[in-house]
């Protein structure tokens, strides 16, 4: 059975509670994890077959879907629009996305409390030499322009996240709305709240440094592993309570890089054009 609505992206945007949420709709079935199938080479040589067995629960239900925020992440993940659009483009798709600068500092956050290893551990630094993963993937309006050329703008559903926190119900009424099902249904749990960044543990800074040298994994591999997880914890990682602090020049230079692109898109979707403040140090 193949999905016909997909959840796009972007990561850090409430793209898992809305996911979830649209999942308890009882005309919906939502595949529960990011499955990431078109956008990982290995996930993806599962097969056709493979995937859509994972909608083989789905019933009689009139909407199945999945999501991914790798799905706009084009300059890390190049080939999973083709892949979408070569396997059909009868789908409908929904894109949530919130202010470029909270949503850099929150992917941030992300990356580096699944270890660390994928993006530097100085924010600063990272969102230049992990451009690709925290500020590219920032430019909703690139992003959204490659599903443009092969999908409809009828196809296609904006969710800020800005108005996701002030009116969760209309939000969610809109987007049942636009997948053409019943809006008025009452939620399960509409309180949701899932992945906040708040709370995660990130690895500590000289732990990012100790990791590139082969002492580290010596280490690592004579401690029992039942007692690794503990000890990472407890001595290796913090827990984030807050925002990591940008300094004026980066701040400055993504919003450089950011700024004509964040017009457009705000522009095109109704938004006024101070709607994301991206040098705004409130955020």
């Amino acid at each position: 059975m193949q999905p016909n609505f997909l959840s796009i992206g972007a990561a850090k945007c409430a793209t898992s509670t809305i996911s979830a949420l649209i999942g308890q709709h009882p005309d919906v079935f939502m595949v529960s994890k990011e499955v990431s199938f078109f956008s990982d080479d290995e996930i993806y040589a599962k097969g056709f077959d493979w995937y859509e067995s994972l909608f083989d629960n789905a019933g009689g239900v009139k909407m199945r879907g999945e999501g991914s925020n790798r799905y706009t992440m084009k300059e890390v993940f190049p080939n999973a629009v083709s892949r979408i659009i070569s396997y059909t483009t009868d789908l409908k798709l929904i894109y949530i996305v919130r202010n470029p600068i909270a949503r850099i500092a929150s992917h941030w956050i992300e990356k580096r409390s699944h270890g660390g290893e994928d993006v530097h551990y100085d924010f600063n630094k990272a969102v230049r030499i992990n451009r690709e993963w925290l500020v590219d993937s920032s430019n909703y309006w690139q992003q959204i322009n490659v599903f443009r050329s092969h999908f409809s703008d009828e196809r296609i559903h904006i969710i800020f996240y800005e108005d996701f926190k002030t009116d969760q119900g209309t939000v969610m009424r809109r987007c049942f709305e636009f997948l053409n099902v019943d809006p008025d249904v009452p939620l399960v749990e509409p309180n949701i709240h899932l992945n906040p960044s708040t709370g995660k543990q990130v690895p500590i800074n000289f732990l990012s440094r100790l990791r590139s040298y082969s002492l580290y994994r010596y280490g690592v591999e004579i401690i029992p592993k039942p007692w690794r997880d503990p000890l990472r914890k407890r001595f290796l990682f913090k827990e984030v309570k807050g925002r990591p602090q940008w300094s004026l020049e980066a701040r400055e230079w993504v919003a450089d890089v950011l700024e004509t692109d964040t017009r457009r898109f705000l522009e095109y979707y109704g938004k006024p054009k101070d709607f994301w403040k991206l040098r705004d140090v409130g955020y």
